[in-house]
């Protein structure tokens, strides 16, 4: 968990419903949301 976009990890997922992803937050959006 400390380095998820350099040598961090891969994972599969198989969604039931692929527009679920549309309500997913951004990197930057998750960023600032932790930020508060």
């Amino acid at each position: 968990n400390k380095d998820p976009y350099g040598e961090g990890w891969i994972i599969k997922v198989k969604l039931s419903d692929a527009s679920q992803v549309d309500a997913l937050l951004s990197a930057q959006d998750y960023q600032k949301n932790i930020e508060k």
